[in-house]
């Protein structure tokens, strides 16, 4: 799991920016060492944190309960989201990717969230330029350390891919966003009336709610 460990210290500020100001009990599902998680009970933004994450017993001092999952084992993981929910908000950010069913794990995590609550995924795009320009002049599809095509992942998505992902379990869609790019991307995107936007976009961030 060398890529997924380091990404473990990484605070998610893109996904900060892209959430409700308040958001109660949180959950950190895949977080690593719980830095995003740990940088919103700093800011007052979550009122408890709790992290699932293979590397849980390092999580950060901010977190207020940490559990070593197996993000394939449904069923331990349904048990666990249930004694430490329900939650108010769950973030599954850089982790869906790598597992073999994430539709399983979302349908798994609904469950645990309150009526209302958000559930905020962030994916690898696969439509990306990155990926794409490569393939299409060099036949060319070389896994790398991190990044879009990081060697661990199992799964890709394009922008209609990861709203599906995200709406497993009858979740609602309430918005979607690629992460930062360049401003140079940013102005030619904007140029280009938003056409090229899923082609320079890195990831997919989706917020969706439970009903309710």
């Amino acid at each position: 799991m060398e890529a997924i460990s380091s990404y473990h210290d990484l605070v998610r500020h893109d996904a900060l920016s892209f959430l409700p100001p308040q958001l109660g009990r949180v959950l950190d599902f895949g977080g690593g060492i719980g830095a995003t998680a740990a940088a919103l009970r700093g800011a007052g933004r979550a009122d408890h944190a709790v992290l699932f994450d293979q590397v849980a017993d390092k999580a950060l001092a901010e977190i207020d309960a940490a559990e070593a999952v197996d993000f394939e084992d449904l069923e331990k993981l349904g048990e666990l989201a249930g004694r430490h929910g329900p939650f108010d908000t769950i973030l599954a950010l850089d982790v869906l990717e790598h597992l073999r069913d994430p539709w399983a794990v979302i349908a798994v995590l609904e469950t645990a969230l309150k009526p209302g609550g958000p559930i905020l995924v962030s994916v690898p795009n696969v439509s990306s330029s990155v990926v794409l320009l490569p393939l299409l002049f060099h036949d060319s599809f070389e896994y790398t350390r991190s990044g879009v095509l990081d060697r661990t992942h199992l799964r890709w998505f394009t922008r209609k891919s990861a709203i599906k992902l995200a709406q497993a379990g009858g979740l609602v869609v309430q918005r979607v966003r690629t992460n930062p790019f360049p401003r140079r991307k940013i102005l030619l995107d904007k140029l280009t009336l938003g056409l090229l936007t899923r082609f320079i976009a890195m990831q997919w961030l989706v917020l969706v709610r439970k009903p309710g």
